[in-house]
């Protein structure tokens, strides 16, 4: 539940101070930091940069980290560059989309699989709100701590809005902003830390003896033999927080922050209450008797212990698999699988997903496959709803071409089955096209097999076999138009859009010829075959190995090219059939669960 909406008292102008713990770190052990290099940097305007038309996206697409392939100086100065920029678009954007806004600052935070982790922006945006919007962050607090940081991340935000020449004490006692910041957080460590204790004497954890030692190496963690073993609660129950490790750290700059911001002080306070009666100076010897037997006695245990409970991961019995499970049994005693009532949700899984489970699980296969039949129908049957238009996958046709890597061959292979089942052209349906048996060979295949699972082991092989550099968009092009002719196809049957997937990025040029002269090219090629003037299919050229933050192009005509790949952004790309802009990977970047629970105050 959101914390009670404080009253703000006063705004004081903002004065960033110390550098950040992770810098500070690298410039102890770096003796190579040149302190001149701040006269190097070249600011970026907000003109220099291309804009989306929307505010929001361009803090999205704009400010990222920098290059981690460019030298030291060049990082510092795009690293400057764009939080420049970030500091320019913070207030457009909020003005435009104040929640998505609040989104994307944690987004700047979050860990590279959802999010971007640039910890500098995300302290340059805490700040701008502290300054301007103070209640939505003082409500948004619980969220920095998990699912999106940690709780170090308050302390260096308590630490660097201590102001030059201050002192913590001071800082409290004269900005009462600065006061409602610092006690917010330090209730959020107690709740916390209260919680993480009671599981610590409910002999909740699964501690060691080694978890009691506080000095000395830890011993090896011994081999996990319980996977796949415990329900949800039980599961939750195995982990704790880093606050107890925030309290006692002992390196050097954690203990210098956490001094300077009175973190164990503040949280002895609220756990050890003053008593009746009891004189400032024998509730000061209190409190620190009571803070160092927690410490030896507890803190320091749950801080071993948090450093190891990684291991603990795959403990939790998968519900995926409970959930096909059931779905089996289902099928077995001819149970309502899908339709009103029906125990089957057509969206529960994504289609890698579910091949997953085809291909490497034979106990629950059945299921799976009960479970693509829901979906394809829910898919086509939605399908048949939205009418005609590009964006639809009734008229489709995928090319899949992967190089040894197996997840991403299951994520190719699944979309590109799942189209070649949406689409209603007969000339393409139940086709793929990817290797053919000579180096450099397109061929159109009818999708072999008598179930799911072979089906998907025939694109497989058929998708990893070498293709040297693959077809570039002019020749799929090329190939489309051949099949067509050769099939005797109208120009009604002509496929509208083709999906690529592949591992690797393409070409959208050829040598010095322009794109738009070798699209315009196609377009009379097209013509001239008796397929109209716009009949050229659309390519959406999919990298799906692609690391970094998504990102797309749209402006080479009859090509979209988009890089990355997310959960979040494959349902987006299903939910949409096939239409996928800028906002959409947006969005899809802000979707998860965590991102839900942020609320605007002010």
């Amino acid at each position: 539940m959101a914390p009670p909406t404080p009253t703000i008292l006063t705004s004081k102008t903002l004065v960033v101070g110390p550098l950040t713990l992770l810098t500070r770190r690298l410039m102890a052990s770096n003796s190579k930091y040149n302190g001149d290099m701040a006269k190097k940097i070249s600011l970026s305007p907000i003109s220099s940069l291309s804009s989306y038309g929307d505010p929001c996206q361009d803090l999205f697409f704009h400010v990222k980290p920098a290059d981690t392939d460019s030298d030291d100086d060049t990082k510092q100065q795009q690293n400057q560059a764009s939080l420049n920029y970030l500091k320019q678009l913070l207030p457009v954007a909020w003005s435009h989309n104040p929640l998505t806004t609040l989104k994307l600052i944690f987004n700047l935070l979050a860990i590279p699989s959802s999010g971007k982790s640039y910890r500098e922006a995300f302290l340059k945006a805490v700040f701008w709100l502290h300054q301007n919007h103070p209640k939505t962050l003082l409500c948004n607090l619980p969220s920095i701590a998990h699912p999106f940081g940690g709780f170090y991340d308050f302390l260096e935000i308590l630490y660097r809005l201590i102001e030059q020449g201050q002192d913590a004490a001071e800082q409290l006692h004269c900005d009462p902003d600065y006061k409602l910041l610092h006690d917010r957080v330090m209730d959020v460590f107690v709740e916390q830390l209260k919680s993480d204790i009671d599981k610590f004497k409910q002999h909740k954890l699964d501690l060691k003896p080694s978890d009691y030692i506080t000095d000395g190496d830890e011993d090896d963690d011994d081999e996990d033999d319980k996977d796949g073993t415990l329900d949800a609660d039980t599961y939750a129950d195995l982990f704790v927080s880093e606050a107890a490790g925030c309290c006692i750290s002992k390196h050097p700059e954690d203990t210098r922050v956490s001094h300077a911001v009175l973190l164990c002080e503040s949280i002895a306070r609220r756990l050890f209450p003053r008593k009746p009666d009891q004189s400032d100076q024998s509730n000061q010897s209190y409190q620190s008797e009571e803070w160092e037997r927690l410490r030896n006695e507890v803190l320091a245990p749950l801080s071993r212990y948090w450093d190891r409970q990684g291991m603990f991961i795959g403990r939790q019995r998968s519900e995926v698999m409970m959930y096909l499970e059931e779905v089996k049994k289902a099928g077995e005693r001819g149970g309502n699988l899908s339709g009103h009532g029906g125990i089957i949700k057509p969206d529960a899984m994504l289609p890698n997903e579910i091949i997953r489970y085809v291909l490497d699980d034979g106990d629950v296969r059945e299921g799976a496959e009960l479970q693509w039949k829901a979906m394809v129908e829910d898919m086509y049957l939605k399908q048949q709803k939205q009418g005609e238009g590009l964006g639809k996958f009734r008229n489709c046709l995928a090319v899949c071409h992967i190089r040894d890597s197996n997840g991403l061959t299951r994520l190719a292979v699944s979309l590109g089955l799942l189209l070649s089942e949406l689409s209603e052209e007969p000339a393409w349906k139940g086709k793929v096209i990817s290797s053919g048996h000579l180096p450099d060979q397109l061929m159109l295949h009818s999708i072999q097999g008598d179930d799911l699972k072979s089906k998907c082991e025939f694109m497989m092989r058929t998708s990893n076999r070498n293709l040297g550099s693959f077809a570039n968009n002019w020749e799929i092009w090329d190939f489309i138009l051949e099949v067509a002719e050769k099939e005797n196809l109208k120009a009604e049957q002509m496929v509208k859009k083709v999906f690529v997937f592949a591992n690797y990025g393409g070409y959208v040029g050829v040598g010095g010829t322009s794109w738009k002269t070798l699209y315009e090219a196609k377009r009379r090629e097209f013509k001239e075959k008796g397929y109209g003037d716009d009949a050229v299919p659309h390519i959406l050229r999919w990298d799906i190995s692609y690391q970094k933050m998504p990102r797309i192009e749209e402006h080479h005509p009859g090509v979209t090219l988009l890089s990355g790949v997310s959960n979040n952004l494959v349902k987006s790309f299903l939910d949409n059939c096939g239409e996928i802009g800028p906002h959409h990977l947006m969005e899809a970047a802000i979707a998860d669960k965590a991102y839900q629970a942020l609320t605007v105050v002010d």
